[in-house]
């Protein structure tokens, strides 16, 4: 016969399962990958977004001249 337990026992929750380690630096599990692939995304498109916002800004605000390459000598 199985122990009695008394009305107001409550099993303890569930502990969550520890996250992966992986046993390379280039390896993720596959349910990563979606994340990877957007904070790859950030970490390149955001410093050429800062980047080219701030020379717009200085062109169209402060109203600095568009940079032009010199022309080539031809011979």
């Amino acid at each position: 016969m199985a122990p009695a337990t008394p009305r107001n026992f409550k099993p303890l929750p569930q502990q969550p399962r520890p996250i992966p380690i992986p046993s390379s630096p280039g390896e993720l599990p596959a349910k990563y990958k979606p994340a990877e692939r957007r904070v790859k995304l950030i970490i390149i498109a955001l410093p050429v977004a800062l980047v080219s916002s701030y020379l717009l800004y200085k062109r169209l605000v402060l109203g600095e001249e568009q940079r032009r390459l010199p022309p080539k000598k031809t011979s």
